[in-house]
C-alpha cells in the first residue's frame, strides 16, 4: 500500500515536471517562428538569411565550448545527484573548461572573420552575434537537468527568450538592424545564464574553486573524439544554410531559412523532450537494461506521433504557413512544392533522433562518432556537387538521405547490442 502511494506520488511529480519542463520550451520553440516575419518585413529575405547564418556560425562555436557536456555532464550530475561535493566538482570543472574553450573558439572566430571576404563583409553581424557563444559559457541547463531542477530551466527560457522578442520587435527598425538580432539574443541569454548560476551557488552554497589545469586539459583530451563527432553533426545540420548563402546569395538563403524553420522547430521540440527523459533513463537502463528500453520506447514514441500530427496539420495549411512569414505569392508559389517534401526531413528526424539517444544510453560513442562523420561527408558532397544544378532541392534530398542512413546505423548498432545480450 505505502509502495503504491510513492510509487503514485513519484509519477505525479514527473507529470508536473514535465508540463512546466514543456512550458518552458514553448518559449523556445516559438521564438525564432515571432521574430523572423519581423525580420522578413524590416529586412527582407535576404536580412533574414544574413542572420541564419550568422546564428549557424554561432552554432558551431557552440558546440566547441559545450563540447559534450550536456550529454555526458548531465548524466554524470544525474548519477551524482546525492553527492553535494561531488556536483560542486562537476560544476566548477565544466564552467572553467567551457570558459577555457570559449578563449579558443574566440581567437578562431576572428581570424575567420577578419580573413576570409565573405565574412568579412558583415563584420559587424558576425561579431556582435559571438555574444550568443559567450552566453553558453554559462548555461546551467545541462546542470538541471541532471537535478531535475525542471522549474529553474524553464523560468530561465521563458523570461530569456521574452525579453529577445521584446527587443527585436522594439528595436529592429531599419533595414540594417538585422546585424543585431543575434545581439540581443546573446545579452538576454547571458544574463538569465548567469542569474542561474547564481541561484544554483546560493541554493547549493557552493564554493567557486578553480580546477586543477591537468584535470581540465584531461577532459579535452579524453572527449576530443566525441567532441569532432559533434562538430560534423554541427556542419550536417549547419552546412545547407552557409552553403546556400555562398553558392546561390543570401535572398536564396533567406528562404531556405523558412524551411528549415519547421525542421528546427521540430529538431528543437524532439531535444528538449527526450533530454528530459534522458536521466531517468539512463538510470532505468544502468539497474535494469530491458525496463530501460521499454521506458526509452514508450516516450520515443509519444514524440513521434506529436511530430506525425504536426506535420500533417502543416502539410494541409501550408500556403497559410508561408504566408505566415510574410512572403509573396510568387515566393510561395516557387517554395510551396519543396516546403511540403522538406516535412519529411523532421518525419525522419522523429526516428533517428531517439535513436541517437538510445546510441548514448547504450554508451556507443565510437559507433555514433563514425557515423556522424561519415553521414556528414557524404551529405556536405552531395551538396556541393549538385546546388547549382538543383538548388534548394538538392539541399532537402540531400537531408532526408543524410536522416536515412542516420536511422539505418544506428537501428543496426543498437540491435546487436540486444542480440548479443540475448544469446548471453
Amino acid at each position: 500500500m505505502i509502495k503504491d502511494k510513492l510509487t503514485s506520488l513519484i509519477l505525479d511529480k514527473k507529470k508536473i515536471n514535465f508540463f512546466i519542463y514543456g512550458f518552458g520550451q514553448i518559449f523556445n520553440l516559438l521564438s525564432p517562428l515571432v521574430v523572423a516575419p519581423k525580420i522578413i518585413l524590416i529586412c527582407d529575405e535576404a536580412g533574414l538569411g544574413k542572420v541564419g547564418l550568422a546564428f549557424a556560425f554561432c552554432l558551431f562555436l557552440m558546440l566547441i565550448v559545450d563540447y559534450s557536456f550536456d550529454i555526458k555532464a548531465t548524466k554524470e550530475v544525474s548519477e551524482n545527484r546525492n553527492n553535494l561535493i561531488k556536483l560542486q566538482e562537476i560544476l566548477n570543472t565544466t564552467i572553467f573548461t567551457k570558459l577555457t574553450l570559449f578563449v579558443f573558439t574566440l581567437l578562431i572566430s576572428l581570424g575567420i572573420i577578419f580573413t576570409f571576404d565573405f565574412f568579412n563583409h558583415e563584420r559587424d553581424l558576425f561579431l556582435f552575434a559571438l555574444t550568443i557563444v559567450f552566453a553558453q559559457v554559462f548555461n546551467p541547463v545541462w546542470f538541471l537537468q541532471g537535478i531535475e531542477n525542471f522549474k529553474l530551466v524553464s523560468f530561465l527560457n521563458i523570461f530569456s527568450k521574452t525579453i529577445y522578442v521584446i527587443l527585436v520587435f522594439y528595436l529592429i527598425n531599419q533595414k540594417d538592424d538585422y546585424i543585431f538580432v543575434n545581439f540581443f539574443l546573446g545579452i538576454s541569454s547571458f544574463i538569465f545564464n548567469f542569474f542561474g548560476l547564481l541561484l544554483i551557488k546560493r541554493k547549493y552554497n557552493f564554493q567557486i574553486i578553480l580546477p586543477n589545469y591537468l584535470v581540465v586539459r584531461k577532459i579535452i583530451q579524453n572527449d576530443f573524439s566525441f567532441c569532432v563527432s559533434q562538430l560534423f553533426l554541427s556542419v550536417r545540420q549547419l552546412s545547407p544554410l552557409v552553403l546556400t548563402s555562398f553558392f546561390l546569395g543570401f535572398s536564396s538563403a533567406g528562404q531556405y531559412k523558412i524551411i528549415e524553420q519547421i525542421i528546427s522547430l521540430c529538431r528543437t521540440f524532439l531535444q528538449v523532450f527526450l533530454k528530459f527523459f534522458y536521466p531517468s533513463a539512463c538510470l532505468k537502463y544502468i539497474k535494469n537494461p530491458q525496463i530501460g528500453l521499454r521506458y526509452w520506447k514508450k516516450y520515443s514514441l509519444i514524440s513521434t506521433l506529436i511530430i506525425i500530427i504536426f506535420l500533417l496539420v502543416v502539410f494541409i495549411f501550408s500556403d497559410q504557413v508561408l504566408h505566415f512569414f510574410q512572403l509573396s505569392d510568387v515566393a510561395i508559389s516557387q517554395l510551396s512544392t519543396i516546403f511540403k517534401i522538406s516535412l519529411f526531413v523532421s518525419l525522419l528526424m522523429s526516428i533517428s533522433l531517439p535513436l541517437e539517444q538510445l546510441m548514448f544510453i547504450k554508451e556507443k560513442h565510437t559507433k555514433y562518432i563514425k557515423t556522424t562523420i561519415l553521414v556528414t561527408v557524404v551529405n556536405v558532397i552531395i551538396i556541393v556537387f549538385f546546388v547549382n544544378q538543383f538548388q534548394l532541392k538538392a539541399i532537402i534530398l540531400s537531408l532526408i538521405l543524410a536522416e536515412l542512413l542516420f536511422i539505418l546505423f544506428y537501428y543496426i548498432f543498437t540491435k546487436s547490442t540486444e542480440n548479443k545480450k540475448l544469446i548471453k
